[in-house]
């Protein structure tokens, strides 16, 4: 009976781990939700389930990098907006300005000539601001400020970060209101001084420049195909974006680039507003010189104010034409977001059907263990208490 009696110990002890391992099983599956512990108890359903969250993953990390595009693309089309608000103001100025009831008075012309010069100081904060708190807009980070404006609203300076580079790279852009041209200097990254043609090649150089990012839609083998998320900048002012100008000629020859960019920037808006601050700067000195040098300085002021009007349409087109990209892009993004939401919902149903556990069933299953473990340790308890006499008899 000794012998017999170990056996049944022995058994009893086997069963009770069992039961046991079950009961740990089922608060497992309870916990975790998932129905596989291992790839052995179902390889087809454990893979399969497996490749889903992976799907799932990729999925959640677009949906959250798209709401992160969309608010610097919101941010980008506000400071084109803006910009686009001081424009339409300054057309009700030039028009003010033009009439002979506005260039009658010292004080009236002084006040427009101010005017004009806040605001050209004004728009240049609006370019900084479509690049605020983005790295990834025009190669800047927290300590440069992209662009400043001189005092006398002629000079707009320019601060990029090319990829590698320590430092920024300056680069300057004066407009000459005789010849109605910019001419361009600046500084390298290593503060060398650098000619025109070298300022030029560098602008144009950081105007190409994109992040594309793969969103959920595109092809990533296709980098075209992929959205653009900088679209501020000297892109905005100009009207010409980084696809015009990669498309206009190759990176190893930007003359074409550089001939394209001049043109378009010497009919800017900064171009244009510089052109009425100089000659209504000018025409303001009058009042106290002579008749004949006041008459002179009104017909320049009349005639650059025609120059201005008659471009300004033309240039507020290519600001305006920056937040109707912006526009198309959102709502694209928009919709993809959409689908990506949808196809998470889609991965969690058939994940759920390959790895996810029925909860009431395995909530029941895991009572059913535990009182079917408790009630084999009540068994083995009196198991305990049988004395070594019961095993001698």
């Amino acid at each position: 009976m000794r012998v017999t009696g170990s056996t049944f110990y022995k058994d009893y002890a086997r069963t009770v781990q069992d039961l046991k391992s079950e009961y740990n099983k089922s608060m497992d599956q309870v916990s975790s939700g998932k129905k596989y512990a291992s790839a052995s108890e179902s390889p087809l359903d454990y893979y399969a389930g497996k490749k889903i969250d992976n799907l799932y993953n990729d999925a959640v990390v677009k949906d959250t990098m798209i709401k992160d595009v969309m608010n610097r693309l919101e941010q980008q089309e506000s400071a084109s907006r803006t910009f686009y608000g001081q424009m339409q103001n300054l057309t009700v100025k030039y028009e003010q300005l033009a009439s002979s009831s506005y260039q009658g008075l010292e004080s009236t012309v002084d006040t427009m000539h101010t005017y004009l010069l806040n605001t050209q100081q004004t728009m240049a904060q609006d370019l900084n601001t479509s690049y605020e708190n983005y790295y990834v807009m025009g190669g800047n980070d927290g300590t440069t400020v992209p662009f400043t404006m001189s005092d006398d609203g002629m000079t707009l300076t320019y601060h990029h970060k090319f990829a590698g580079d320590d430092a920024a790279t300056v680069m300057s852009m004066t407009y000459n209101a005789e010849t109605m041209e910019y001419s361009y200097s600046g500084t390298d990254a290593n503060g060398a001084a650098m000619s025109e043609d070298q300022t030029l090649k560098k602008i144009v150089t950081a105007m190409r420049e994109q992040g594309r990012m793969s969103l959920g839609y595109g092809d990533i083998t296709n980098v075209s195909t992929l959205p653009d998320t900088y679209y501020g900048g000297l892109n905005m002012v100009t009207g010409l974006t980084s696809d015009k100008l990669r498309a206009e000629c190759p990176a190893t020859d930007l003359t074409q680039n550089i001939e394209t960019f001049k043109k378009a920037m010497n009919k800017s808006a900064f171009a244009l507003n510089s052109q009425v601050i100089y000659s209504s700067g000018k025409y303001y000195e009058s009042f106290s010189g002579t008749e004949a040098e006041k008459e002179a300085a009104c017909t320049k002021l009349n005639d650059d104010l025609k120059y201005t009007i008659g471009n300004w349409d033309h240039a507020m087109i290519d600001v305006s034409n920056t937040f109707r990209r912006i526009g198309v892009a959102y709502s694209t993004l928009e919709d993809v977001q959409s689908r990506l939401q949808l196809s998470q919902d889609n991965y969690i149903k058939e994940y759920n059907d390959h790895l996810a556990i029925d909860t009431y069933d395995a909530i029941v299953k895991m009572y059913q263990g535990q009182f079917a473990y408790n009630a084999a340790m009540q068994v083995g308890s009196k198991i305990m208490q049988n004395s070594l006499f019961d095993f001698v008899r």
